[in-house]
């Protein structure tokens, strides 16, 4: 499935008034945002806009969702735009997001503290409704973790369900993943900090010695962001 991101214009934006072409412009960097936190190959609607910015919205190179924002719901995005010196906060946008991606599922009740076996779950790409913004764990992330909750079938399972654990150490070797559009390429690194899945760590890569940074999908697995 390709990537797309989807715009309805047909809500007014506030006197001021920004175009239809400004709100393009700030739906893409929301989107760029949504993306981040779910991954490259997650497919972002952006619907319901409403923008509101102080100068030109041309500028807008970066939208951050609030803290604990939701899929499948209003979300509030502070956005900020690129000159001379630090990004200066230009406006905001507030839009309904929801997001189809990759995921892993329960096929059957699983109880509280127990250890998810293969079985127990699956990985389907579909509508992923109402989640909290972050990384969604892969198959190999969830088998022989334990549940913090009971999972009912056909619930996502989010980090929120697991037990957390390292997943990454201080000097490990890691796989590395950096995607651009639909090509995936991977590569070594070694981890400079530990953390669990989903946090956000530096690696090294061993032959130019260049500091990226990367987020934890797996044990010994990270997604590197791109331009790092």
């Amino acid at each position: 499935m390709g990537l797309a991101a989807s715009v309805w214009l047909a809500v007014a934006v506030p006197a001021g008034a920004q175009t239809s072409a400004d709100v393009d412009r700030a739906a893409a960097v929301a989107t760029a945002a949504v993306r981040e936190a779910f991954g490259v190959d997650a497919e972002v609607t952006v619907s319901e806009p409403v923008l509101s910015v102080t100068g030109d919205a041309t500028l807008v190179t970066r939208a951050v969702p609030e803290p604990s924002s939701r899929t499948a719901g209003p979300v509030r995005f502070v956005l900020y735009a690129a000159g001379e010196g630090p990004a200066r906060r230009i406006g905001r946008l507030t839009a309904r997001i929801d997001v189809a991606a990759s995921h892993v599922r329960a096929r059957q009740r699983v109880a509280m503290r127990s250890v998810i076996n293969p079985d127990d779950v699956e990985v389907v790409r579909g509508d992923i409704g109402r989640q909290v913004f972050g990384v969604l764990p892969t198959m190999d992330a969830v088998t022989g973790v334990s549940t913090r909750k009971t999972l009912m079938p056909g619930e996502v399972i989010t980090p929120v369900a697991l037990v957390a654990h390292e997943m990454v150490a201080s000097g490990e070797e890691v796989v590395t993943i950096a995607r651009i559009g639909a090509i995936e390429v991977r590569g070594r690194a070694i981890a400079a900090q530990s953390g669990g899945l989903g946090e956000t760590v530096i690696v090294v890569n061993p032959d130019s010695r260049k500091r990226l940074r990367a987020r934890i999908v797996a044990a010994a697995m990270v997604e590197v962001f791109h331009g790092s």
